[in-house]
């Protein structure tokens, strides 16, 4: 009997405890943005890039801070909301519109990368690079420095849209190699310590930029966006500015390479591009 009343009131002392638990229960769960659940309301600039990147070329703009899209061992910021729209804006100007009117709508949804994630800070390596923006299978691009954006500094959106353009040569040699024949013309002399060279050292060698020497896809894809970005008349002040006539005669090959491989393998005419993508930065800047 003494037992039965003892488990009788240890019931009714754990249902009490229950109850008293239920009452006062809260919600513990982690609430952590990026880890999932969150939940966002739109705003005009969701909607902007929306009508301008994904729907017309399923392209996702991603700058809400994601640490699983950038290099983990990286210290990165986000970028400030303010400066991602006119960025974007050069990238749709300067980039997409040029190959677009040049090439046709179906050239840009084919071979576009389908993200572009934003990072408001400079992606530092160890040896003293800046890491401006990468490339990952032709899926994926990164950008960095968008905090420093200005559409009024010429320069500051003419180094930018040199890294759109070269990351896009990436994809566009990743799909159609380049004539093994580029990799001839100044085969001895590519470096991994191109970040020790100077600019007139890498010109005099045959090189239009130092970074140019880390490779023959690097070089190919620098002489594309340098002639892109500069134009006819900056790139030839470049060429020309070599103090070496073996130099000046590698970079010439090279151009040329470029300009034939666009128009063989993607019936782009790079004169008529390298006019439209030059009229494009004189309108964004001005």
């Amino acid at each position: 009997m003494k037992k039965t009343f003892i488990n009788i009131s240890l019931f009714a002392l754990i249902m009490s405890i229950l109850c008293a638990c239920n009452s006062t229960v809260e919600d513990l769960s982690p609430k952590v943005d990026g880890l999932g659940g969150d939940v966002y309301t739109k705003q005009p600039l969701d909607n902007w890039i929306e009508q301008t990147f994904t729907k017309p070329y399923n392209i996702e703009v991603k700058y809400r801070w994601d640490p699983y899209e950038v290099p983990l061992d990286k210290t990165l910021v986000p970028p400030l909301v303010a400066k991602v729209q006119p960025t974007m804006e050069a990238v749709k100007a300067i980039w997409i519109d040029p190959y677009e009117q040049e090439a046709g709508s179906d050239f840009i949804k084919k071979f576009c990368p389908k993200q572009y994630v934003l990072v408001g800070s400079a992606n530092w390596n160890t040896n003293g690079t800046i890491v401006l923006g990468t490339a990952e299978g032709g899926r994926k691009v990164v950008l960095y420095v968008i905090n420093d954006f200005d559409k009024k500094n010429v320069e500051g959106v003419k180094q930018m849209l040199h890294t759109i353009h070269h990351e896009f040569g990436h994809i566009l040699h990743q799909n159609i190699l380049y004539p093994l024949s580029f990799k001839q013309i100044t085969p001895g002399s590519y470096t991994s310590n191109w970040y020790n060279v100077s600019d007139s050292e890498a010109l005099a060698a045959g090189y239009i930029t130092p970074y140019s020497m880390n490779g023959p896809d690097e070089d190919f894809v620098e002489i594309l966006s340098t002639m892109l970005v500069e134009g006819k008349t900056g790139f030839d002040a470049l060429v020309n500015s070599s103090t070496t006539t073996a130099g000046k005669a590698a970079i010439r090959q090279k151009e040329q390479i470029v300009v034939d491989y666009l128009k063989k393998s993607y019936n782009i005419d790079f004169k008529s591009l390298q006019t439209r993508t030059q009229t494009a930065i004189i309108n964004f800047t001005k």
